[in-house]
């Protein structure tokens, strides 16, 4: 679309907290070549994207791009913040990204919607916990922004060795933190590879992560929607989980299994109604295994380490409680709006390391 076309509307946001949603991804995944596209394409979105670098978006074509003259006495603020003509506005990350995330919320009511880059090496499990429930964060610049999701990258023609590589010598490595701790993936690059191959992939990133929604990509082209105000630390009761389809790779199954005792692998429960006394030993259990790594009854394991867990738990009196944990910080908040159509059972996703057959039935015992 040319400068010269309608613009299109763009899409209002009326909540007084602008949602933040942490784009990550391993080394060449794409995170550079989705942003761009976000950064460039007319989708109506008014969205404010962090980047570590402006060198990353080198290429985007200047006619999209408002920047001041160096004779501007705004100059030097537009070294740090660019304007484009979608609507979106970029801005880069000089330091740890605090600094640029204070200078951009003083433009609070120019976006609706804020994306954070992350580096190919870091882990968003940290981050993500910095804008959750991080109460000195939360009394400056964080009371302004709510975290929406992760959102990660995957690579279709080199993920699979890179989980491996990171598995090597019982290390979890950056791209399975990764996968662990989002939200929602997009395998990119998936024009590139084989079906079998990109079958192989997204098998083992569902059993990684089988809570996450994946969206197979190329060059980025995802709707926009499907990365934007996901409500993934909502508090409201939406938990889809999507169970790993085993006939997809059982070429691999051995070498899966192998796989996920080396590394990174979750447990999926469901639970009946409980009753309060059994909602109370379910979260005497949660605070057990994500505070002491260990189970209640006193199993400790060094292995045993909750990297994220959500969850919808029903109650025998009708009431519902969302579940949500990055490492060590969980909240398990009750419902408090009207619910129309109680499911008659909850859901339940652990995903880190260390989770056997033992956890399992320690959870299950506790629910059932």
């Amino acid at each position: 679309m040319d400068l010269d076309d309608e613009i299109p509307t763009l899409v209002e946001h009326t909540n007084d907290r602008v949602p933040l949603t942490i784009i990550c991804g391993f080394l060449g995944a794409g995170k550079s070549t989705l942003l761009k596209r976000i950064l460039t394409e007319w989708h109506g979105y008014r969205i404010a994207v962090i980047m570590n670098e402006f060198g990353d978006t080198a290429d985007i074509e200047a006619k999209t791009i408002n920047v001041s003259s160096p004779d501007d006495p705004t100059a030097e603020a537009s070294e740090e913040f660019l304007e484009l003509a979608n609507g979106c506005l970029c801005c880069s990350i000089k330091d740890v990204g605090i600094a640029a995330i204070e200078k951009l919320m003083q433009r609070k009511g120019a976006f609706d919607y804020i994306l954070l880059e992350t580096t190919g090496l870091a882990d968003p499990g940290p981050i993500a916990s910095m804008f959750w429930q991080n109460e000195e964060f939360s009394m400056g610049v964080g009371k302004d922004i709510v975290l929406d999701g992760v959102v990660c990258v995957v690579d279709a023609c080199f993920g699979q060795k890179q989980m491996e590589e990171d598995t090597a010598d019982d290390q979890v490595g950056e791209s399975i933190r990764q996968i662990a701790g989002s939200d929602v993936i997009l395998l990119n690059k998936i024009d590139l590879v084989e079906p079998t191959e990109a079958a192989r992939v997204e098998s083992t990133v569902r059993r990684i992560n089988p809570a996450a929604p994946l969206h197979k990509t190329v060059r980025g082209q995802v709707d926009i929607g499907s990365i934007v105000n996901i409500e993934a630390y909502s508090t409201r009761p939406k938990f889809p989980v999507h169970h790993h389809d085993h006939s997809v790779d059982h070429d691999h199954h051995s070498e899966q299994n192998h796989y996920e005792l080396r590394g990174i692998s979750s447990v999926q429960v469901t639970c009946p109604a409980l009753s309060q006394e059994k909602l109370d030993k379910l979260d005497a259990w949660i605070r057990s295994v994500l505070w002491e790594n260990q189970l209640p009854e006193g199993t400790q394991s060094s292995d045993l380490q909750i990297l994220r867990c959500k969850g919808l738990v029903v109650t025998d009196t009708g009431d519902q409680y969302v579940l949500q944990g990055v490492r060590s910080m969980y909240d398990m908040s009750r419902v408090e709006e009207e619910v129309v159509g109680v499911p008659e059972q909850g859901k339940l996703v652990f995903i880190g390391k260390g989770l056997d057959s033992v956890v399992r039935k320690s959870l299950e015992d506790v629910v059932n």
